[in-house]
């Protein structure tokens, strides 16, 4: 999840500034507020970690990633990084919205939404990405496992766009998860 974190920082720099209140592939959400939920989804794994407090990851999306949005994740990534890396860390109960949890299977489940918004943001911004190739084939992985049915509900993923039998694993992953590569 750390080398996810680093990417999703990598992309958020070299977004223009253009592009900040353009459209993103996340209907609805411009480019700000893409990146402030994405921002509020790492945030949320520090603070459940107990470092920082929970945001509302679909609330203020505009406030979560203020006016200058690497400036304020530098800190959410430092918050996050100062609360995983301690000893036992990773094996600390923490409460989610689906139970409590240590705090690795937490991390395990926000991997998902942190690496496709890694990509809604390099597409929103106009910058090439290539995700991390394992993070990539973890999570496609898990997204074929899951009850493909309640992935498709309203505001979750758009359904599967298709692709060629050339495309490669992250293509197939963006596909899968409703998004046009």
């Amino acid at each position: 999840y750390t080398t996810v974190v680093f990417g999703f920082e990598h992309v958020l720099r070299l977004v223009p500034d253009s592009a900040w209140d353009g459209p993103s592939p996340c209907e609805g959400w411009t480019t700000r507020q893409l990146a402030g939920h994405a921002m509020g989804v790492v945030n949320n794994v520090a603070a459940r970690a107990g470092v920082g407090d929970n945001v509302d990851a679909f609330g203020d999306l505009d406030a979560i990633a203020g006016d200058d949005p690497v400036a304020t994740f530098r800190g959410i990534r430092n918050r996050y990084l100062e609360a995983t890396d301690q000893p036992g860390a990773l094996q600390r109960t923490v409460t989610s919205s689906v139970g409590e949890m240590t705090l690795d299977r937490f991390i395990g489940m926000m991997i998902a939404d942190t690496l496709v918004h890694t990509w809604d943001l390099a597409a929103a911004g106009g910058v090439a990405v290539e995700l991390d190739p394992d993070a990539v084939r973890h999570v496609y992985d898990d997204y074929r496992s899951r009850d493909e049915a309640a992935m498709r509900k309203p505001g979750r993923f758009d359904p599967v766009v298709e692709v060629g039998a050339d495309a490669t694993e992250q293509d197939r992953l963006i596909a899968f998860a409703g998004r046009d590569p």
